[in-house]
């Protein structure tokens, strides 16, 4: 399946998301000397059409994806990249927990997204579930972390001065390090943070004595 790959921008878009959707397909000798003389484009093309699993993603349907062929000595890979401007492709993304070698693959992405959005710092959007598996946390790091999620702000609220947004895991990560949940795991916070949310509760009046 096609990984997605959510981007921030510095200076951002402040009416946009970017995803990049990018699908890596390989084969082995054997699997290339099917198509005989067509293939490297026959892989190229396999690669595209494995972007079209990309549910009803119409940049991933129908954008001419760039497509990089490695050979490697037992056959070749191409893998296939299109950049999207969906919000609904980037709400599923940010969601998405990728494993080390899916990092990877993450991390080629922006690359090639900086090289398309030029005039921009792209930076990819961390899952902070992820970042709190790294080892050594201090509190230089939660600082550094909160200072990363303001200065995204602007992008997210339009440049509005007096809101701050924050993502499902970023508020998980900084109301957990808090000392508000110190004994649930990361994931744990989250979900109770969306029962809250969908429970709508209300503080109590203070009881006077």
């Amino acid at each position: 399946m096609p990984l997605n790959v959510p981007l921030l921008l510095h200076p951002g878009h402040t009416d946009r998301n970017y995803t990049v959707h990018t699908q890596r397909v390989r084969w082995d000798e054997a699997q290339l000397a099917e198509h005989g003389i067509g293939r490297v484009s026959a892989l190229m093309e396999a690669a595209r059409e494995g972007l079209r699993f990309v549910s009803e993603c119409v940049a991933a349907d129908l954008a001419d994806a760039d497509v990089e062929v490695i050979y490697h000595p037992d056959g070749a890979e191409a893998v296939a990249r299109v950049l999207c401007v969906s919000e609904v492709c980037f709400a599923v993304a940010e969601r998405y927990r990728r494993d080390a070698d899916e990092d990877v693959d993450a991390e080629t992405a922006r690359e090639w997204a900086a090289g398309k959005l030029k005039g921009h710092t792209v930076q990819l959007l961390r899952l902070y579930d992820e970042v709190e598996r790294l080892p050594g946390k201090t509190p230089a790091y939660d600082k550094g972390m909160l200072a990363a999620v303001l200065a995204v702000q602007q992008e997210r609220t339009g440049g509005s001065p007096d809101r701050v947004v924050l993502m499902l895991d970023e508020a998980a990560v900084l109301l957990r390090e808090n000392g508000l949940f110190p004994d649930r795991s990361l994931e744990e916070v989250r979900r109770e943070i969306e029962r809250l949310i969908r429970q709508g509760h209300k503080p109590s009046p203070t009881e006077r004595r």
